[in-house]
């Protein structure tokens, strides 16, 4: 393969540190029990991957297209790049520290600007955008006639042949049918990519996690959990559980805060979200209260009904967690409530929960899988989108 990626992330902006790992990590805030702990510790050995100057990794920060570009020039080329023959091409790079790679990227054609001549440096970077200059710098070849999995890669669009590409080399986990193009990606999504771009390099396909049963063929919960199957973070990780004070049935709507503060440090004001999308603080969003919010918010609000056991665990497993609608009694009836799941144990799955002031319990399984042991109702993942990209309310069924 090219010479192997000597990433340095020294230059990445410092963003609040949202983990607390164990003992024995890569990284002190990467679990042992992530998937990326394996990996990082491979990039780690290989000399492609630092932490920061206080040693953390903090894999959930977005990664920006300078930096990124960076990342990708110096971990793949062999040459020196002259930043007096590189910079000044596109209306927004000049001289500064990365315009020596943005230069030699464009002159490679291995990236574009946007209207006006522009690169937009402090721009996050998409999915999309991020695995278009992987595959341009691997020269990986197109694959013709690509059956997809994901159903949301838009036919003739420009990024659709290199997501087919990277699909094609096992760079993405199959769990469900969006992988929502226009997603920023974090560090912690970077490092798998990166990860198994190598491994196809050097001659190694790396296997990807999969939802395989399908139709009557699915398992029960007790027998997901009988394969050994392990989440990626421990019940005692901190989860914001915001209490949904003022709001007595906006549970979804604070799970849905507490979901985006966790994952993207992005704090919603519950007020603004109201008056944004029309909601009268009551109960589950209206549809067209989630279109809405999509648009608003710059999300793919992604939600699984009938969600298999399968799916619920694998999710959890790679770091992933999502909304879970679980039953509640009021006077009798069942009215629902919405949390957020983070982890489980052979006791139940641990969640971060509004009601009660906000805090962080275990519930069995008899209230995740309270219909069919095979199924929960529903889940719902977030997904952060570039500002200016369409967001959407997706859903999917019997996965």
């Amino acid at each position: 393969m090219k010479k192997l990626f000597k990433i340095s992330v020294l230059i990445l902006f410092c963003l609040q540190t949202t983990l607390t790992a164990s003992a024995g990590a890569v990284f002190p805030d990467v679990y042992d029990s992530e998937p990326i702990s394996l990996e990082l510790q491979y990039l780690v050995d290989e000399n492609v991957v630092q932490g920061y100057p206080d040693g953390y990794f903090r894999p959930l920060n977005l990664i920006n297209r300078a930096e990124f570009t960076k990342m990708i020039v110096e971990g793949l080329i062999e040459e020196e790049i002259d930043p007096e023959q590189y910079k000044n091409c596109f209306n927004d790079i000049g001289t500064e520290w990365f315009a020596k790679y943005v230069c030699y990227s464009k002159e490679k054609g291995w990236i574009q600007g946007y209207a006006g001549n522009l690169f937009k440096p402090a721009d996050k970077i998409t999915k999309s955008e991020a695995v278009k200059i992987i595959v341009e710098v691997l020269d990986w070849e197109f694959p013709l006639g690509y059956y997809s999995h994901f159903v949301d890669i838009e036919l003739g669009i420009w990024y659709e042949k290199y997501l087919h590409a990277a699909q094609e080399k096992n760079l993405f986990d199959k769990l469900d049918y969006f992988i929502s193009p226009h997603e920023l990606i974090s560090r912690k999504q970077m490092t798998t990519m990166l990860y198994r771009a190598m491994k196809y390099e050097e001659g190694e396909l790396v296997s990807v996690e999969m939802v395989e049963h399908t139709g009557n063929d699915k398992l029960t919960y007790q027998e997901v959990l009988a394969t050994g199957i392990e989440p990626a973070y421990p019940s005692y990780m901190d989860m914001p559980n915001h209490p949904q004070t003022y709001y007595p049935y906006g549970c979804y709507a604070f799970a849905t805060k507490n979901l985006m503060e966790w994952q993207y440090d992005k704090y919603l004001s519950i007020n603004e979200v109201a008056a944004t999308i029309g909601w009268d603080g009551t109960f589950i969003w209206s549809p067209e209260e989630f279109d809405v919010f999509a648009v608003n918010y710059y999300v793919d609000v992604i939600s699984t009904y009938d969600g298999s056991a399968e799916f619920f665990f694998k999710k959890l497993a790679v770091g992933d967690p999502m909304i879970l609608y679980i039953p509640y009694d009021l006077n009798g009836v069942n009215i629902g409530h919405n949390v957020v799941a983070y982890s489980f144990d052979e006791n139940g799955v641990w969640v971060s929960d509004s009601l009660s002031g906000g805090y962080q319990h275990q519930i069995g399984y008899d209230e995740v899988f309270f219909e069919d042991d095979h199924y929960t109702i529903s889940l719902t993942q977030i997904r952060q989108l570039k500002e200016g990209a369409t967001g959407d309310r997706k859903s999917q069924e019997d996965i």
